[in-house]
């Protein structure tokens, strides 16, 4: 829960803190879940957001014929390239593709907000 004024027009992409995180508004349903590009507080039914100051990336981790679901935590501008070997809880790992929603890229360079999951093997 959040608080506003009843009269404040809230609209997708708008800004706001919450428990000292920074979050955008991506979508706003009134009471029979039609949804909204904006939208007068007091008749907000659901509202969905997400953070912005910080990335949780998706990552599948492949050796061999075993793959292994990861998460990591990071800043959304941090930048990650195919090729680089990352270090994952004490292991050292390869990135072999970069997913990104329109496609995967086994070539280039991304910043994690742009990253839906990558994809890592081991390095040799």
């Amino acid at each position: 829960m959040i608080e506003v004024d009843n009269d404040e027009i809230i609209s997708i992409g708008d800004i706001f803190q919450h428990n000292e995180s920074d979050w955008t508004v991506t979508r706003i349903d009134n009471k029979i879940s039609k949804p909204f590009e904006k939208l007068i507080a007091s008749e907000i039914y659901a509202m969905w957001a997400i953070r912005i100051d910080k990335k949780i990336i998706k990552i599948t981790m492949t050796d061999g014929e075993n793959s292994t679901p990861y998460s990591l935590e990071c800043s959304p501008d941090k930048i990650f390239s195919c090729g680089t070997i990352i270090e994952i809880e004490g292991h050292k790992w390869r990135i072999r593709a970069i997913h990104t929603g329109k496609g995967r890229t086994l070539r280039g360079k991304r910043e994690a907000a742009e990253i839906k999951r990558m994809y890592l093997h081991p390095p040799y």
